[in-house]
């Protein structure tokens, strides 16, 4: 399928899909996006990702032109034209036009819903799972950017792009404390006798939506699952792993920079919570 944008209450092509070159979030990064699912006509947690854009965009004082409803109305219109089984789907909110850099009133808010179809991540990362290499960039757990899902990325992906080089599947960013707050593009589970531990947000983790949901299936499987701080010997040492995102869901990590992760294949406690995070998904 061509991809769609919704912008300005129009669904257009790509070709059509524009925004003036004074928009604050291309001049400034001063906006803020949510990555959505969508499965056979529905998306995946639709209410919690514009819960979470609209608590983000009431934080950082970008004004929404959309209610939550119409923002929900906005993405099912979208998703109903594109008429994929499988969709990656983006909202971005930005500050739109106007105003000098430091005025944070100015402007009144720009919507883009962006759909094209999904084909997901190769079944065999999920099978033997993915491999993680230790990013050089520090996240800064003070600065408020780690907070909300901001258009400010460089970060990400410049730890991304390490992968490749060091021909691995994600990168684990430290802290300034060199404590682990995330992956690149993703939060991180340990799994250690059996019990779940996830870095804290106030380590500089960003509140994942599927992070959360996660959080919310181990205690009712009867998991223990906390939040505490991590040191990369944590992860090396931890008797399984996995990355969440809302694109993968539970991916499997299984290989740390140059070892394996436990036994090296995932574990039955990523299976567990796997398999109920797939049921939810089915049952959209």
């Amino acid at each position: 399928m061509p991809e769609l944008f919704w912008i300005d209450g129009e669904i257009v092509s790509a070709e059509r899909a524009v925004v003036p070159a004074t928009d604050r979030g291309l001049l400034y990064g001063d906006g803020l996006f949510e990555t959505l699912l969508g499965l056979n006509g529905q998306v995946a947690f639709l209410n919690r990702h514009i819960a979470r854009l609209n608590a983000s965009a009431h934080a950082l004082k970008i004004p929404c032109p959309l209610s939550a409803e119409e923002l929900c109305a906005a993405v099912e219109k979208t998703v109903e034209q594109a008429d994929e089984q499988q969709l990656y789907l983006r909202i971005t909110l930005t500050r739109g036009v106007g105003g000098r850099p430091s005025e944070l009133d100015a402007g009144r808010g720009r919507i883009i819903i962006w759909a094209r179809s999904y084909q997901g991540y190769p079944q065999h990362l999920y099978e033997n799972g993915m491999s993680a290499t230790l990013a050089t960039t520090r996240r800064n757990q003070h600065s408020p950017l780690c907070k909300y899902k901001t258009l400010n990325y460089l970060d990400n992906l410049l730890s991304k792009a390490e992968t490749a080089e060091n021909d691995a599947d994600e990168a684990i960013l430290l802290n300034t404390d060199g404590h682990i707050a995330e992956a690149s593009a993703s939060n991180l589970f340990i799994a250690v006798a059996e019990k779940l531990l996830t870095p804290p947000l106030d380590d500089g983790a960003l509140p994942g939506i599927v992070r959360q949901v996660v959080i919310e299936i181990a205690a009712e499987l009867g998991i223990p699952c906390a939040e505490r701080s991590l040191l990369p010997r944590d992860l090396a040492q931890a008797d399984e792993a996995f990355f969440t995102n809302s694109l993968m869901g539970v991916m499997p990590l299984c290989r740390f920079a140059v070892s394996a992760i436990g036994a090296g294949q995932p574990g039955p406690t990523t299976r567990r919570v796997r398999d109920s995070y797939e049921d939810i998904l089915a049952d959209l």
